[in-house]
């Protein structure tokens, strides 16, 4: 569009020039060289809320005194002195523009052409907005997270990353509802954000996991690793104070992992591992605390994605064996027997559990390994009961939480003891407190189903969960089995014996057997007896045998 000034033009070029600027959906300006304002058109009269009448023949400066000293002013000083196009946009408020500025050597004119893409501009912004923030907190998500790190790197700035993952956060969820978990979360970004400086970056990762971005914070990794301290330091004391949801008080602490970064860490994915895997350590350490990267660390989860490779394949190859240590009435015969899992590794022997069950819970591996465990159980108790010496002992089949939780675990439990030929009425389950807490109706409809097939069920390590007597009583619950750390402690405290004499009148009152756990000397037996206990198991008689052993033990009773 080359348009000449009109002062030049014909007057019927004129009359066809206005013509066409006012049917133009673009604002239209023209200037002499001297700034003067010669011609607007109705678009422009709308654009920029002027009357033409007022402002034809005036400065366009003195219009619009805004505009001296900002982008205009410079765009059209280029465009003088080079006789050529200068386009751009701005934000003129409250409005978006784009402009257009041309310059006419030859007629010494100026003609600025303005659009209204406020619209555009809020569109683009709702786009960017849903791409790099999260839409509950407001934050960064993890896009411009990732953004914002990798460009540091990229810089070689000496920083640090803070993982901050909110500790029983699931817990409020099931207990409040996930309405009262999301306000937590946007109070928790709003604390987040009052704690840092506005130059850093907080972030919502995901779920309740945070990351704050910190940099400049110092020209050594020492003076870093000081200040990122003292802002995880100032978090944690930021969330000793309650947070306020509708009224009501509701506290969250964080577990807050820190590593220290520059250029020569290598990708963003490393340093968010080594935050990460400090976050863990933090939660390791009794949450609520902040702790530093460890390279020993990562050496340990390389292990253990390690042993969990090594327990998939040892599923598939048949290495996991029965052990079984005797239950043992204080009479002195054998009532029945605890089935142990252990691990015949091919190269390495036999791998202690305290290695392998926290893998297995962790990776969910405990669900085939727990359903393997059962399918030879029941085996084993239908084999055993063609034969006198082991017809009337019981199995007892530690039960995961994740196993027992699952829709099908009645199902599977059915099945097994039809297909093995197994009695159910020897077949006893031991779960532990902390299986309890979750969904308590649905655990009393899965322990009355499977006993009223014949199968028992034991409390395992008695008094180290959260038992509560409000609903103890209405387990159908067959055996108390007091946990070892307590018939330890009996026989040197007063409060550790006082607490087996209290958990065996609980078993009785309740019309439940005791049993006393990790019996190992003489003096605990003694002790265990005299307070009425009815069963024990421990290194005193037995540690876990494989059957055979078992078998020969049982043969000379």
């Amino acid at each position: 569009m080359q348009e000449p000034p009109l002062s030049l033009a014909t007057a019927q070029e004129t009359d066809c020039l206005t013509a066409t600027l006012e049917s133009i959906s673009d604002a239209v300006l023209m200037l002499d060289r001297s700034w003067n304002i010669r011609y607007m058109n109705g678009n422009a009269e709308r654009l920029l809320k002027v009357q033409r009448h007022e402002v034809v023949g005036k400065n366009v400066w003195t219009v619009f005194p805004e505009a001296v000293d900002g982008p205009y002013y410079r765009a059209y000083h280029m465009a003088v002195e080079t006789n050529s196009l200068v386009e751009f946009e701005e934000h003129y408020a409250p409005l978006d523009l784009w402009t257009e500025i041309r310059a006419y050597p030859s007629q010494q004119g100026v003609t600025i052409y303005f659009r209204d893409i406020s619209e555009r501009k809020a569109i683009e912004a709702q786009i960017h907005n849903m791409a790099f923030y999260d839409k509950l907190t407001g934050l960064p998500n993890r896009q411009l997270l990732l953004d914002r790190a990798g460009h540091a790197l990229s810089l070689g700035h000496l920083g640090a990353m803070l993982f901050i993952d909110l500790d029983n956060f699931k817990t409020i969820n099931d207990t409040r509802g996930h309405d009262k978990g999301d306000m937590l979360l946007q109070l928790v970004a709003a604390r987040l954000r009052a704690e840092v400086r506005e130059c850093d970056t907080v972030a919502r990762f995901g779920g309740d996991e945070f990351i704050v971005l910190l940099e400049d914070l110092g020209s050594t990794e020492n003076d870093v690793a000081r200040v990122a301290q003292d802002i995880a330091l100032k978090i944690v004391r930021a969330f000793a104070e309650p947070f306020d949801i509708e009224g009501m008080e509701q506290y969250s602490t964080p577990s807050i992992g820190i590593t220290v970064f520059s250029g020569a860490c290598g990708s963003v994915d490393e340093v968010l591992k080594r935050a990460d895997l400090a976050m863990y350590q933090a939660k390791a350490a009794g949450r609520n605390t902040v702790s530093f990267f460890d390279p020993t660390m990562q050496a340990r989860v390389s292990a253990r994605a390690a042993l969990e490779a090594d327990m998939r394949r040892a599923l598939g190859n048949d290495e996991f064996v029965l052990h079984y240590q005797p239950l043992m009435s204080v009479d002195g015969t054998m009532a029945g027997v605890e089935a142990l899992v252990r691990w015949k590794h091919p190269q390495r022997g036999l791998v202690p559990p305290a290695e392998f069950i926290p893998v297995a819970e962790e990776s969910n591996l405990i669900l085939p390994l727990g359903r393997w465990v059962m399918r030879e159980a029941g085996s084993r108790l239908a084999q055993w009961s063609g034969d006198t010496r082991t017809a009337g002992l019981e199995i007892a089949v530690n039960v995961s939480a994740a196993q027992f939780h699952r829709p099908d675990f009645v199902e599977h439990v059915l099945e097994v003891l039809a297909q093995t030929g197994a009695r159910a009425d020897r077949l006893r389950l031991e779960l532990t407190e902390s299986l309890l807490l979750k969904d308590v109706e649905g655990t009393v409809g899965k322990m009355q189903q499977l006993r009223a097939a014949g199968v028992s069920f034991a409390l395992d390590d008695f008094g180290t969960g959260y038992s509560s007597l409000s609903y103890l009583h209405r387990l159908p619950l067959d055996q108390l089995k007091i946990d070892r750390s307590f018939i330890w402690s009996a026989v040197k405290e007063d409060s550790g014996a006082a607490i087996v004499r209290i958990i065996v009148l609980l078993g009785k009152a309740l019309n439940m057997s005791v049993l006393a756990e990790g019996v190992e000397t003489q003096e605990q037996l003694n002790f265990v007896i005299a307070e009425g206990c009815q069963y024990y198991q421990g290194y005193i008689f037995s540690k876990p045998l494989p059957e055979p052993e078992l078998l020969t033990i049982i043969a000379g009773l």
